[in-house]
């Protein structure tokens, strides 16, 4: 069995539901997905990056066990995304439902030289680059502080296998600008 860690974000509704319901559904097609939802995190309101470019995002950190291998899981959770009514888009875009593989146990895909090609990729080409395969764990996770947050409730003592560090050491090496603040709902 697998211990996965699931980012979870909204900020668009999608007809009647709310950004909060779509988040909350997600979390039951994931139970009727093979995964067994173990915690969920606090729902935390942050700004959508670049500024000014939408509505505020909800986020959140569930961490999973599933018998799924790593590639099943990302089809299962893309499929999510779809059913939950998203539909594709440019990478940092609005969007109804993003569901992102943060982490399984302490995996390194596909290679520890292609995670670290990610890792110090310039902030210019993360906006236009996107990886053909999957990058574990996710090569920014340590920029995001709507991830580290709720990441830090559901996994305190996860260690992250490249940069050997656990989520708050991680909020305690960055320094965060105001849009990163975010509020518990």
């Amino acid at each position: 069995m697998y211990n996965y860690l699931i980012a979870l974000g909204s900020n668009l509704k999608s007809g009647k539901l709310t950004r909060m319901k779509i988040l909350e559904q997600a979390l039951t097609f994931m139970s009727g997905m093979e995964m067994h939802i173990v915690i969920v995190s606090s729902w935390w309101e942050s700004k959508a990056f670049p500024p000014g470019a939408g509505p505020n995002y909800i986020n959140g950190v569930t961490k999973v066990l599933s018998d799924l291998k790593p590639k099943e899981m990302l089809k299962k959770l893309k499929k999510i995304e779809k059913i939950s009514g998203r539909e594709s888009s440019k990478r940092w875009e609005n969007r109804v439902l993003d569901l992102d593989l943060l982490a399984c146990d302490n995996m390194i895909l596909p290679t520890k030289t292609i995670f670290l090609e990610w890792l110090s990729l310039p902030s210019s080409l993360q906006l236009t680059k996107e990886p053909k395969q999957l990058i574990l764990p996710h090569p920014r996770i340590q920029d995001r502080l709507f991830v580290l947050k709720p990441l830090h409730e559901v996994a305190p003592t996860w260690t992250h296998p490249i940069l050997g560090k656990k989520p708050q050491e991680l909020m305690d090496g960055n320094v965060w600008e105001s849009q990163d603040f975010l509020k518990r709902l």
